[in-house]
């Protein structure tokens, strides 16, 4: 986990984002013709993990930082 100086998360935030969008890119190339149980449980595993890791301690309670992490739900559905 990331943190600065103020205790804040952002640096840690974006780089589980990127890694997400990065897992979602991988998918959608090695992948292309998925069923939807086996597409939500390839989601849950390789792109839902890195956003949901140590989210009990960093607690996404900023508006920007929710946007965000919703984002990338969104694009995988």
């Amino acid at each position: 986990m990331w943190f600065d100086e103020k205790l804040q998360f952002r640096e840690h935030i974006q780089d589980k984002i990127n890694k997400a969008y990065m897992m979602l890119g991988i998918i959608k190339q090695n992948f292309r013709h998925l069923t939807l149980p086996t597409f939500i449980l390839i989601y849950k595993t390789m792109v839902r993990s890195h956003l949901d890791y140590c989210c009990c301690v960093w607690a996404p309670y900023k508006k920007g930082d929710i946007e965000a992490l919703e984002k990338v739900q969104k694009r995988a559905t």
